[in-house]
């Protein structure tokens, strides 16, 4: 019998069989145009005046150099990319071109490492660790901060041997080793910064409760209550897991995470695990979500958001742009 072709496909699926790879330029609907999830309405901006470039990667799996290939050389490739692009590279004309600002910071959604171990995050004899290569705010190799989450493979309970990544991590936060960090969870692990009135939270593994995600969602609720309010200033969330493998999480899940933003100016969110090799943007309930990659490919994501335009692009090389996400902001 033959297969049915009128079976279900996922977003990344599609992507993938419509053949979007470098030079795809995505010319999505508006951020703020009305869209309705559980009889609700979206309708946001970024409700201020500001201009933020920031880097996005994720699953950057120091120590998979062991199995498959020299990560650490991709990774190394990525970032001098990162450091060039400034003042060199020019966004594509269907972006509006302009020269590549300075980055505030490079967001990291999970998957710092490939087991969660101190190898891994300091270094190998040979091989450089996570920590040799992001986390010199700008004094190491990267030449910005870094604001890192972790992934299901940086500690034990899942795929990592080892909690000793997850652990650096709230390390980080309590001993001040990002700049800007406004929030901390009681736990110490989840965070919230801002970049100009532009409000970013970090939410580790996903936004879920007591367990693997060490309760992301109460401190999700909690801050932007606290931090947020009824100001109407736009929001960006960055976690590790997918929204189409739902492997660590499911719809019951997304469901009470959709309840509590809801009603907050959400503009993005980053993600990862997937391992895609390209920039996957896409929506979920009327958000704009990114899952921005495999970070062994060497590309990584740049993003530009002004009060009229989200930009959010695939930086292939020092001269070549990859898929570009193009959204109009209108108040």
């Amino acid at each position: 019998m033959g297969e049915n072709i009128n079976k279900n496909i996922s977003r990344r699926q599609f992507i993938k069989a419509a053949g979007l790879t470098a030079g795809t330029t995505l010319m999505g609907c508006d951020i703020c145009k009305a869209k309705n999830y559980k009889g609700k309405t979206r309708s946001f901006s970024t409700n201020t005046d500001f201009d933020v470039t920031f880097y996005a990667v994720a699953d950057t799996h120091f120590g998979r150099h062991q199995i498959a290939g020299d990560n650490e050389l991709k990774n190394k490739q990525a970032i001098d990319k990162m450091n060039y692009i400034p003042g060199n590279l020019s966004y594509p004309a269907s972006a509006g071109g302009g020269l590549v600002d300075v980055p505030r910071g490079l967001i990291m959604p999970g998957d710092l490492t490939d087991f969660g171990t101190t190898s891994e995050w300091n270094g190998f004899s040979v091989f450089d660790g996570f920590k040799d290569n992001y986390c010199g705010n700008g004094t190491g190799r990267l030449n910005c901060p870094v604001y890192e989450g972790f992934g299901n493979h940086d500690f034990a309970a899942l795929h990592g041997t080892s909690d000793y990544v997850r652990e650096q991590v709230k390390i980080r936060n309590l001993t001040s080793a990002r700049p800007g960090i406004s929030n901390i969870s009681s736990n110490g692990y989840h965070y919230s910064f801002n970049w100009d009135t532009l409000h970013l939270v970090n939410l580790n593994l996903q936004p879920t409760g007591p367990g693997h995600a060490e309760n992301s969602i109460e401190f999700l609720e909690s801050d932007l209550q606290t931090n947020v309010g009824d100001t109407a200033r736009a929001v960006i969330l960055y976690f590790h897991s997918d929204f189409d493998r739902e492997d660590f999480w499911d719809e019951a899940d997304e469901d009470v995470f959709y309840d509590i933003i809801e009603d907050y100016n959400v503009i993005a969110i980053f993600y990862g695990h997937a391992h895609v090799g390209s920039l996957v943007p896409g929506q979920w309930k009327g958000i704009n979500i990114y899952n921005v990659g495999l970070t062994g490919t060497g590309k990584f994501a740049v993003a530009h958001i002004t009060n009229s335009t989200m930009v959010v692009a695939e930086c292939v090389s020092n001269t070549t742009w990859g898929v570009v996400s193009i959204k109009s902001i209108t108040a």
